[in-house]
C-alpha cells in the first residue's frame, strides 16, 4: 500500500517537474505581458478581479445603504439576497461548471448555449416561484412578496437574472473571455447599485432588494448582447434536447457534487449561531468574507484550467504544470499577506473583530492550501469524467467539515474555524487518490504515444 502511494505521489511530481515544451511555453515578446501571452493565467486573473471588484464595491454599498435604510429594512433584503442566491444556484443544475467543461470542444456551441440558458431561466424562475408561495410559512417576515402580484413577479425575474448571469460568467470563461465578467459583473454592475442607492434611500425593503439585485439583472442583460455580438451567438431553441444530452450526466453529478461542495457554507454559521451566539456568528462572519477573498484565487485557477484542458482536448504536461504554478502563484503570496496583515484587517472592522476574530481568520486562511489541492484534483477528474469520484470526494469534504465544526463547538470559534482546513485535507486526499491515478494513467498512454515508431 506504501508502495502504491510513493509511486501516485512521484508521478505527481514528475509533472510539476517536468520542462514545458518551447511551443507551450510563454512567448518571450516584450511587446506583450504576461497576461496576453497566457490564455489560462489571464482567466483566472480576470476571473479573480471580478471578484475583488464585486467584494470592494459591495463592501462600499452596504456601508451606504446602513445609513440611508433602516436596520429592519436591511435585514429583511439581506433574507431576500440570501434566498435569489441559494434559488439561482438550485436552478443552475450544474450547467455553470458544464459550460466551462464542454463549450471549448462542442459542435453545437449555438444550440448548447440557447438550451442551457433556456433551462435555467425556466426552472430558476420555478423554484423562485415555489418560495414564493411558501414564504407564509418558512420565511414570515418577507410574506409580504407573496401578497403582491408585482412583488412576486419582481422576485422571479429577479432570480432568473441572477442565474443566468452565472451561467453567461462560464460562457465567457469557457470562451477565454473573462474579462467582460471583470468589466460587466465587478465594476458596471457593482457601480450600478451604488448608484441607484441615493434614488430608492428609504423605499422600504423591496426597493432596497431591487437595488442591491439591480447589479445582477443589469449584468445579464449587458452579459446577453455581448455573448450575442463578441462571440457571435445565435439562439437556437431546434433540437434543444440532443444539445443537452450528451451533457445530462456530466451536469448532474457536477450538480450533486457542488451541493455536498456549498453544505459548509450553509451549515456551519447555523452551528455556530444556535451553539456558541450571535456575536460569535458576527465575529465569524467577517474572518470568513476575508478569506473567501483568497479562496476565490483557487476557483479561478480552476475555472482557467478546466476551460483550457477542455479546449486542448487533453491533460497535456502543458497545461498541468502551468495550471499549479498559477495556483502556487496566487495562493501562496495571498496566503502570506492575510496572516501578516490579519490583526490590521480585522481592525478596520473595530476593536472587537481584532480581538475576537484573528484566531478565526488564521484557521481560515490555512484551508486555501488544502482547498486549492482539492479543486486542482477536482479538475483533474471533471477532464477525465470520473463522475462518481466527483461525488464522493465533495461527500467527503462536506461531511468532513460539518462533522467536526459540531464536534468543535463546544471548545469556541477558532476550534470551530478549524474544521475548515481539516476538512478540506480530507477533501483533498479523497480526491487525489483517483486523480493521481488518472494522471499516471495520462503518463504512461502520452509515453506509449511518444514510443510507436513512426511510419514513413
Amino acid at each position: 500500500m506504501r508502495s502504491s502511494s510513493n509511486n501516485s505521489l512521484l508521478a505527481l511530481m514528475m509533472y510539476v517537474n517536468q520542462p514545458v515544451k518551447a511551443k507551450s511555453t510563454l512567448r518571450p515578446s516584450r511587446s506583450r505581458g504576461l497576461l496576453r501571452s497566457d490564455k489560462m493565467l489571464r482567466n483566472a486573473f480576470y476571473i479573480i478581479l471580478n471578484s475583488g471588484a464585486q467584494s470592494a464595491l459591495g463592501f462600499a454599498f452596504w456601508i451606504i445603504t446602513a445609513r440611508v435604510f433602516s436596520t429592519g429594512d436591511v435585514g429583511r433584503a439581506s433574507t431576500l439576497i440570501s434566498a435569489v442566491s441559494l434559488l439561482s444556484f438550485i436552478g443552475m443544475l450544474g450547467l455553470n461548471t458544464t459550460f466551462v467543461r464542454y463549450l471549448p470542444v462542442t459542435a453545437e456551441w449555438n444550440r448548447l448555449v440557447t438550451a442551457g440558458v433556456t433551462l435555467v431561466a425556466v426552472c430558476s424562475g420555478a423554484v423562485a416561484l415555489a418560495y414564493v408561495m411558501a414564504t407564509p410559512k418558512i420565511a414570515p417576515s418577507v410574506a409580504f412578496i407573496a401578497h403582491s402580484p408585482l412583488l412576486t413577479v419582481g422576485f422571479v425575474l429577479i432570480t432568473v437574472a441572477t442565474a443566468v448571469n452565472i451561467l453567461t460568467d462560464s460562457v465567457f470563461i469557457a470562451s477565454g473571455k473573462s474579462v467582460y465578467n471583470a468589466i460587466v459583473d465587478g465594476i458596471v454592475g457593482g457601480s450600478f447599485r451604488i448608484a441607484l442607492v441615493a434614488v430608492f434611500a428609504g423605499g422600504g425593503t423591496f426597493a432596497l432588494f431591487g437595488v442591491a439585485s439591480a447589479g445582477y439583472v443589469s449584468a445579464a442583460v449587458i452579459s446577453l448582447i455581448l455573448i450575442v455580438r463578441v462571440l457571435k451567438w445565435r439562439p437556437s431553441l431546434r433540437n434543444s434536447r440532443s444539445a443537452l444530452k450528451p451533457v445530462i450526466g456530466f451536469s448532474g453529478a457536477n450538480y450533486a457534487g457542488n451541493v455536498l461542495n456549498y453544505l459548509p457554507g450553509l451549515a456551519v454559521p447555523l452551528i455556530i449561531l444556535n451553539r456558541l451566539g450571535p456575536d460569535a456568528e458576527a465575529y465569524y462572519y467577517v474572518a470568513f468574507q476575508l478569506a473567501f477573498l483568497l479562496w476565490t484565487a483557487t476557483y479561478a485557477v480552476e475555472q482557467a484550467f478546466l476551460a483550457e484542458g477542455a479546449g486542448d482536448g487533453r491533460m497535456s504536461n502543458a497545461v498541468l504544470v502551468r495550471s499549479l504554478r498559477i495556483l502556487v502563484a496566487f495562493c501562496v503570496p495571498g496566503l502570506l499577506v492575510l496572516v501578516l496583515l490579519s490583526h490590521f484587517l480585522l481592525l478596520a472592522f473595530g476593536a472587537k473583530y481584532s480581538a475576537h476574530s484573528e484566531g478565526t481568520l488564521l484557521a481560515l486562511a490555512a484551508a486555501v492550501l488544502p482547498i486549492a489541492a482539492s479543486n486542482w484534483f477536482l479538475t483533474v477528474l471533471r477532464l477525465a469524467n470520473r463522475l462518481k469520484a466527483i461525488v464522493w470526494s465533495n461527500a467527503a469534504y462536506g461531511t468532513a467539515v460539518v462533522g467536526l465544526a459540531w464536534v468543535l463547538a463546544p471548545h469556541g470559534l477558532t476550534a470551530v474555524s478549524l474544521s475548515w482546513p481539516i476538512g478540506a485535507c480530507v477533501g483533498a486526499i479523497v480526491a487525489g487518490v483517483p486523480a493521481i491515478g488518472v494522471l499516471r494513467r495520462n503518463r504512461r498512454d502520452a509515453m506509449r504515444t511518444h514510443s510507436l515508431p513512426v511510419s514513413v
